[in-house]
């Protein structure tokens, strides 16, 4: 009792916020690079307001004095990083004119936007003449502008973020005007946009959890105490997140739930199999004895299986899935305690449960299933022990099922397949913001960093080959469709400035060939920029820079063509330049850089946890059952009704991410409970002296009706997120369904037809002790 208080308070400490950094893995590579180099070339939370005119052009009075108005307005939102805000009204968006003897920098629209027609018409002359440099700000057509910043990580609230940048949208918004907005902050500030929805399912789910646990034993009158059980684990396992002090984000609402909806299936268990005790010896006391003992070494042996099934995915260095993995382990942890202890003492003090007539369940069964269907189902029931050709099908249908699931396992999609964001429903406003911006912007931005000798030498960062080698890679990457631009000091500032100053020749704007000439080129740029603004280009140093490549997605196809790429580039173009051979170049790095760095990890972390997990339920099933052929049972039938998972993904797309994997580690351990429970129902029954194939209809109608009762409520429960405004609990709510269905398959059907047509030694064994035991008169009756 003390032990739940003191995690009752750390409840009160549990904080709901997103933690950006905390999704991807902090050991690997990219993410290393993207920490070394984010306070110089920015980060990825970054902003873009895109403001669209629905006739005519942005060159109106009223369109510009929007741009300058959300200008103003991003420049305001608290941890806005003030030099990186951008468009056509910022100071820091400018060109430059050279004279004799100096170079003069102008700004397109600051301090103030056209007042009259003379002046709109030299606006749009400077625009069109600085199209280039202007792309990612102005659309081709000249019919959309777009407002880009970027926000500190560490300071950034996404709750009041997204409300004032929505505020910034209903404030410019027209019947000419339509303001788009796209970028990780406002995809992460959607999920508490949505949160009071996705406590309506929460709520909704767990109502229907309780209704459905009501329908299966209401009929008794101490039908709750698994829902008591059920929220002291949540108790437990919400505390110690908030005594740990992990971030919980709203989007992970499912995951606390799916873990609840565990215990309570053991609750369930335990409580069905205490009636049935309770029903043949009629004492309170001797029932509870009994049930406890033949149910704490399956319930032991499906909560191992559980826990191995969440606490593997915090192998892969991603902290958002270590505090998943540890804190669901102690979640599932403390269903040991409260349902195989708490739970019997419970009802130890408690009066013995009453009968108060039929449950629902029964009296559906009995009064509103058809006679005919009824037959159909006890038929069914009956073919594990039936020997002949539809037995034989069934085994041999699963085998074949496992196979196609394996298949789909080595083929699964790791990272995004789809542009915008999978958290949300395709039509979902932010999905149509994110494609409508897409069109003319690009929203995903990955960096190749160059490292360069210091200054003076000739291979330094602005020496003539190194500046051609970034131009040659620009070239180089536009093969590729899916990127926008490569932006460098190469592209954005010497050939420019080089372009300037030869009087505007066009094929001057090029790389520079010679190393005094590049230099004065970037002195130029730098003593005309704000303090610390060209970092963005070249780290104070002078020997660090950044290739900005802009994508139109990070899917993981784009992302993994990207790589390639760059490898490819540099075999064949760096490397056997001589002049390069002090040069390092290091990729990915920025949002592309992280998404990639996840992907790397998610595939084989998933393998890696699968494996974990099928280990733990060889050992601790060989264990619990004294045979190795028990243990490999387990371990089939974990694969055959797991491994469908990956079938499911596969039909509907859905690939390995930071999202879906914990809740697929969870699906690993999820139904496997439900054959431990009915082969260990079989292998008492065997123990009390039943012939294999009584003890198997025994196990199939009373263990197999408290899994229809635990499979009933999980669903139940599960159904209403599948109404969800996220996409991702949409597809999660039918993969679990799904999931739990083939478990329930697996363990009421197949593994008790394999028991019955092959007798396994570790079954097969008892039922000779026992007739042993009975022919010699030492056979010792059980209560």
């Amino acid at each position: 009792m003390g032990m739940t208080l003191f995690m009752a308070y750390g409840v009160l400490t549990l904080h709901i916020q997103t933690s950006f950094l905390e999704f991807f893995p902090r050991n690997q590579p990219n993410v290393q690079l993207y920490r070394e180099y984010q306070p110089a070339f920015g980060g990825a939370q970054n902003l873009t307001i895109a403001l669209h005119v629905q006739h005519g052009d942005i060159f109106n009075i009223d369109t510009l004095q929007k741009i300058q108005n959300i200008n103003d307005a991003v420049d305001a939102l608290p941890g806005v990083v003030h030099v990186s805000v951008r468009s056509l009204a910022s100071y820091r968006t400018s060109y430059f004119v050279a004279v004799p003897g100096a170079l003069i920098g102008k700004t397109y629209m600051y301090p103030d936007v056209p007042k009259n027609l003379a002046q709109l018409a030299d606006l749009r002359s400077d625009v069109m003449a600085h199209t280039g440099s202007l792309a990612s700000l102005i659309s081709a057509d000249y019919r959309t502008a777009a407002v880009t910043a970027s926000f500190n990580e560490q300071v950034l609230d996404y709750r009041a973020f997204f409300d004032q940048v929505q505020q910034i949208v209903r404030s410019n918004t027209d019947k000419n005007h339509i303001v788009y907005v796209g970028g990780e902050p406002i995809i992460r500030g959607y999920g508490y946009h949505y949160l009071p929805v996705i406590s309506t399912c929460f709520a909704a789910a767990a109502l229907a959890m309780i209704c459905f646990l009501y329908v299966s034993l209401g009929h008794r009158t101490r039908w709750w105490a698994p829902i008591v059980t059920g929220t002291l684990s949540a108790v437990w396992g919400l505390g110690f997140v908030g005594w740990m002090g992990y971030d919980f984000d709203p989007v992970m609402l499912v995951i606390p739930f799916v873990l609840t909806a565990r215990d309570l299936s053991h609750g369930i268990q335990w409580q069905g199999r205490y009636y049935n005790e309770l029903d043949a010896c009629r004492e309170k006391y001797a029932a509870i004895v009994a049930t406890t003992n033949y149910m704490l070494p399956p319930g032991f042996l499906s909560i191992m299986a559980d826990i191995a099934g969440i606490i593997f995915v915090s192998l892969g260095g991603i902290p958002v899935l270590e505090h998943i993995g540890f804190a669901g382990a102690v979640w599932l942890a403390s269903s040991l305690t409260m349902v195989f202890v708490f739970e019997p003492i419970f009802l130890s003090f408690s009066p013995v449960p009453g009968i108060r007539g039929r449950s629902f369940g029964e009296r559906i069964w009995l009064e509103w299933v058809p006679a005919w269907l009824q037959r159909v189902l006890q038929r069914l029931m009956r073919i594990p022990v039936t020997s002949g050709r539809l037995r034989g099908a069934i085994l041999a249908g699963a085998m074949l099922f496992l196979l196609w699931g394996v298949a789909a396992g080595e083929h699964a999609k790791v990272g995004y397949s789809s542009p915008g964001t999978p958290l949300y429903r395709p039509n979902s406003k932010v999905n149509q913001d994110l494609a409508a911006i897409s069109t003319d912007f690009a929203l995903d931005e990955a960096w190749a960093v160059i490292v360069t000798p210091p200054w003076p030498a000739n291979s330094n960062v602005l020496g003539t080959a190194t500046v051609k080698m970034v131009d040659d890679l620009r070239a180089f990457l536009f093969r590729d469709k899916s990127v926008l631009d490569v932006v460098s000091y190469a592209s954005d500032v010497l050939a420019d400035f080089n372009q300037m100053f030869h009087n505007g020749f066009p094929k001057y704007r090029a790389a520079t060939d010679s190393f005094p000439l590049g230099e004065d080129l970037w002195y130029w740029y730098v003593y005309g920029t704000a303090p610390g603004e060209a970092e963005r280009y070249i780290t104070d140093v002078r020997r660090t820079a950044c290739i900005r490549i802009l994508l139109r997605d990070h899917k993981a196809d784009t992302l993994d063509r990207l790589r390639s790429e760059l490898i490819e580039f540099e075999r064949s173009r760096v490397l056997p330049d001589r002049a390069l051979s002090r040069l390092n170049m290091v990729y990915l790095g920025g949002l592309g850089g992280l998404y990639a760095a996840a992907n790397d990890v998610l595939f084989r972390l998933d393998v890696v946890n699968i494996t974990f997990v099928l280990v733990v339920v060889l050992v601790f099933a060989a264990l619990s059952f004294r045979s190795v052929v028990a243990g490999l049972l387990f371990v089939l039938s974990c694969v055959l009704a797991n491994f469908a998972a990956f079938i499911y993904m596969g039909l509907r797309g859905i690939g390995l991410t930071i999202d879906t994997v914990p809740v697929i580690s969870l699906g690993i351990g999820l139904g496997v409970d439900y054959g431990i429970y009915i082969v260990s129902r079989i292998r008492d029954e065997v123990t009390r002296g039943q012939p294999l194939e009584e003890a198997v209809m025994i196990g199939i109608t009373t263990t197999g009706a408290a899994v229809f009762a635990t499979f009933s409520v999980m669903v139940g429960g599960i159904l209403p997120w599948i109404f969800s405004p996220l996409l991702f609990h949409n597809q999660m709510a039918v993969l679990l369904s799904f999931l739990m269905a083939t478990n329930m398959i697996a363990g009421v059907l197949i593994l008790p037809a394999y028991i019955a047509r092959f007798r396994p030694n570790f079954i097969s064994r008892l039922e000779a002790r026992d007739q042993a035991q009975v022919a010699s008169g030492t056979a010792v009756k059980v209560c």
